[in-house]
């Protein structure tokens, strides 16, 4: 299971994810912490299903990968001032429906 953002923001011994990533990931969305636990999952599934995983992990060292990847992938976007990807994705479909 994928674990909840609020969870993170504590007790996230069994993950490892960087300083203040939950809460930084839920101010992008405004606050709305709901749109973000759906961007976050969204954003973990995509890793789970990625090459970053090995096929032969077990399902708890699986999530751990990528829980601890993508939260270093979207701490580290931010960082260079790049918004969620879900976000951006979500913006550039409904850009393209515009024209």
């Amino acid at each position: 299971m994928i674990p909840l953002l609020r969870d993170l923001c504590f007790a996230h011994r069994m993950f490892r994810v960087p300083d203040g990533f939950a809460v930084t990931f839920v101010r992008q969305h405004d606050n709305d912490w709901q749109q973000a636990q759906k961007h976050w999952e969204y954003i973990v599934h995509r890793v789970l299903d990625s090459k970053d995983v090995p096929a032969r992990a077990s399902a708890p060292e699986a999530m751990r990968i990528a829980v601890t990847g993508a939260s270093t992938l979207l701490h580290d976007a931010h960082q260079q001032g790049v918004a969620c990807f879900i976000c951006l994705e979500e913006a550039y479909k409904s850009a393209g429906r515009q024209s």
